[in-house]
């Protein structure tokens, strides 16, 4: 059957008009082609765009592919007769609605059955006249005959071959890596862990072997931060931290020649490499993370191979040696010096590994704090919950306060100058001096609002050393990766010159997360208790 819109001579100019009734005795042929030329004088408004189409097919193919509207499913699912097709295009062109918004319209509420959309909302709409149920039956037998085709835009098309692209190298480069990690695995069997003589004494054990102790959620969660290599990038690029250890390992000779170093967290490698360079006989790197693999390759590419051996797994878990370590390295400090918990695996390396009187970089630190007003910080994170686009959030105020804040603090904001709350001695400190409480007086040097205490430390590389160095992370030092940590009131507290303020502050493991921190600082009248996590 013929699917072209039916022409109503009525409607049909009067010039045409005689133009048929001239050649009423002519051919079929004829007939046709004036059908054809009558048909593309009407242009048919697409039912949800202003996209004008010179043939109502043209007019439904454009619904699909760009507004995912299936004429003929729909209307089969809707159950449309010639008469409700003339109801919808009237109900579609009066309240103008989106295709998403007519394919959620349900078959048992049709709001187009209402009688009065018969009368026309435009009366040369072409849509009124076109043969609908002749043209559903044609294409469904289309259907039956060819596989069934999901037509979609060409942008949409692309876009699933873009993620399929995008996918496909994702599953390539994920099997790429596996490939490399096994022959890794293998590589380092064979010859970098413990291939070197004077490892012998760890009993030929795989250091693959993760010690089942270690095998819990939080240290696999921790040790996989430092899978990537985003943190190692972020560490080696601060130059005050790894120029410090530089300085005190390549300028102290005499403490690394011919002696045996342990790199506790080696990481990269690089401090290994630094003792290397400095004349030692021998390097132990340790690491957990998966970073290890490519220390492995760092070391062999710089020519350390024969110096250097790493040992996968934590420190805890490596076997018993037939020598002790003349000197231990490591670069343990989190934020607010004790983050991570770290120096728990220092201290004992320490007691394990180290020779009597050996030496430790650095061997010493110091956690100071001092008081800050800093107004811009302050409203960034507290009073900006105030009005949140026209909003009260002050509900969100209480969780900010209990949180500690990892930022670079100007150095002008101090009021008073900074107190040592806890200093620790490397060579005899114990893992209980990692918990403890100070009791302490802030004479403030100025008349201001106090906003927050602030944390920092400093690092020595000083006992016994011709070459002393110091790591510090104080506001007044050029800045580092560990930036200072900011404990904020409540509400800002006014302070004269010269007062006093009494303060305490205790710190602790938190026991659900060991390497994240709980602090609790009093500050005259203010208590508050910090999560560092």
């Amino acid at each position: 059957m013929n699917s072209s819109p039916l022409v109503n001579n009525s409607e049909i100019p009067q010039s045409n008009m005689d133009g048929v009734e001239d050649s009423c005795s002519g051919s079929e042929e004829e007939w046709e082609g004036m059908d054809e030329e009558v048909s593309l004088s009407y242009q048919t408004l697409c039912l949800f765009c202003s996209e004008v189409f010179n043939c109502t097919e043209l007019m439904f193919d454009h619904c699909q592919t760009q507004h995912m509207f299936d004429v003929v499913s729909y209307f089969k699912k809707m159950d449309i007769s010639c008469i409700s097709y003339i109801k919808f295009i009237n109900y579609i062109r009066t309240h103008k609605l989106s295709s998403s918004e007519v394919l959620d319209i349900s078959k048992s509420s049709c709001p187009w059955s209402n009688d009065k959309y018969m009368i026309p909302h435009d009366a040369s709409d072409p849509l009124l006249l076109f043969d609908i149920e002749g043209y559903i039956k044609e294409k469904l037998a289309e259907r039956k005959d060819e596989e069934e085709m999901i037509t979609i835009p060409q942008s949409r098309f692309e876009a699933i071959l873009r993620k399929l692209h995008n996918k496909t190298m994702k599953l390539k480069n994920a099997q790429d890596r596996i490939d490399k990690m096994k022959y890794n695995r293998e590589a380092a069997k064979t010859v970098f862990l413990c291939n070197n003589q004077q490892c012998s004494g760890m009993n030929n054990r795989s250091s693959y072997q993760d010690n089942k102790s270690s095998n819990n959620d939080e240290d696999n969660y921790y040790f996989s931060t430092y899978d990537h290599f985003a943190i190692h990038h972020e560490m080696l690029q601060d130059k005050v931290r790894t120029l410090a250890y530089k300085d005190a390992i390549l300028n102290n000779p005499e403490v690394f020649s011919n002696k045996r170093v342990l790199d506790v967290g080696c990481g990269t490698a690089i401090l290994s490499m630094f003792a290397a360079k400095a004349g030692a006989s021998f390097v132990m790197g340790v690491d957990k993370s998966d970073v290890i693999f490519q220390a492995m390759d760092i070391v062999r590419e710089n020519g350390y191979d024969k110096v250097i051996d790493l040992f996968k797994g934590r420190v805890e878990d490596m076997p018993d040696p037939e020598y002790k370590f003349d000197v231990i390295v490591s670069e343990w400090m989190g934020y607010f010096l004790l983050f991570e918990g770290m120096m728990d695996s220092v201290i004992y390396a320490r007691d394990k590994f180290l020779v009597p009187g050996g030496n430790i970089f650095p061997n010493r630190c110091i956690l100071s704090i001092q008081a800050v007003c800093d107004i811009e910080k302050y409203k960034e994170y507290v009073d900006f919950w105030d009005d949140v686009y026209g909003f009260k959030m002050t509900a969100m105020k209480k969780d900010v306060i209990k949180e500690a804040n990892v930022e670079a603090v100007k150095p002008e904001t101090a009021c008073c100058e900074p107190i040592t709350i806890k200093e620790l001695d490397l060579t005899t400190c114990q893992v209980s001096d990692t918990e403890f409480s100070s009791t302490f007086d802030l004479v403030m040097s100025r008349n201001c609002a106090v906003t927050a205490l602030v944390g920092y430390f400093d690092c020595y590389f000083d006992k016994d050393l011709a070459h002393k160095v110091v790591l510090s992370t104080s506001p007044k030092s050029a800045s580092t990766h560990w930036k200072q940590t900011m404990f904020l009131l409540e509400n800002p507290v006014q302070v004269t010159e010269g007062e006093i303020i009494n303060c305490r502050l205790s710190c602790r493991k938190n026991r659900r997360d060991p390497r994240s921190l709980i602090v609790k600082i009093t500050f005259g009248k203010y208590h508050n208790q910090y999560y560092l996590s």
